[in-house]
C-alpha cells in the first residue's frame, strides 16, 4: 500500500455545508449501485454516507473524517456525478465541484491504493 494510504495517516477533515451533503451522499449512493460486484468499495462508500448522516454543528457545518481509501472512493464519486450531469443540472455542477475543490488534488486521490 502506498504510504498516503498507510494505517498512520492521518484521517482527512471535509467540511460541507447543508447544501452539499444530500449532493455528496447522491454521489456515493450512485456508486454504490454501479460498483454492486465490488465489495470493498460499497463497503467504503457506505461508511462515508454514515458520516454524512451525522448531525451538522451550531453553525449547519457537517464536519466528516475520512481515511484515505474513503476520501477516494469520495472523490471518485462526487467526480463521477458531476461528469454525468448535464448543463441543465448548474446547480448541482457547481456543488460538485465546491466538494471537488475541498478534497485534495487527483494526484493525490491516484497515490491512495485501494485494498
Amino acid at each position: 500500500m502506498s504510504d498516503i494510504a498507510s494505517d498512520s495517516a492521518p484521517p482527512y477533515h471535509l467540511f460541507l455545508g447543508p447544501d452539499e451533503v444530500p449532493v455528496a451522499a447522491s454521489a456515493l449512493r450512485l456508486l454504490i449501485s454501479d460498483e454492486a460486484r465490488q465489495p470493498e468499495i460499497r463497503r467504503l462508500a457506505r461508511e462515508v454516507i454514515a458520516g454524512l448522516e451525522q448531525p451538522p454543528d451550531a453553525q449547519g457545518l457537517l464536519t466528516v473524517s475520512l481515511e484515505p481509501q474513503q476520501m477516494k472512493i469520495t472523490h471518485s464519486a462526487v467526480r463521477l456525478l458531476l461528469n454525468d450531469l448535464q448543463r441543465e443540472q448548474a446547480g448541482e455542477r457547481d456543488i460538485l465541484r465546491s466538494i471537488l475543490d475541498k478534497l485534495p488534488d487527483e494526484h493525490v486521490m491516484r497515490a491512495i491504493e485501494l485494498e
